[in-house]
């Protein structure tokens, strides 16, 4: 196997689409290549990096479910709504089912 085809299994590898045959000949290559080694490791940190990357920003769902409702009153534990009849605002038990916290 040449350098160009090592590097393409290689990156095959990382995203999971090569074949037993195809990694064996490349792991073979390596053994004996130091720049393909080199390319492989750079290539892996690479992916690592990329799939581990930060999150893309998400709603603030903790203070929508336990923060003030829409008539500014603070929710109880339970999460019901202001309109919510159990009498969990009034330091009743919940009876809603099912429970949100």
């Amino acid at each position: 196997m040449d350098c160009e085809r090592c590097r393409e299994a290689v990156s095959a590898g990382l995203d999971g689409e090569a074949g037993a045959r195809e990694t064996a000949q490349a792991d073979e290559h390596l053994g004996g290549c130091a720049a393909c080694r080199s390319w492989a490791d750079l290539a892996a940190r690479v992916t690592r990096r990329v799939r581990t990357g930060p999150a893309d920003p998400a709603p603030d769902l903790v203070t929508g479910l336990l923060g003030p409702d829409s008539t500014g009153l603070a929710r109880p534990a339970c999460g019901c709504a202001a309109s919510c009849g159990c009498g969990c605002r009034q330091g009743l038990a919940c009876r809603c089912t099912p429970q949100v916290a």
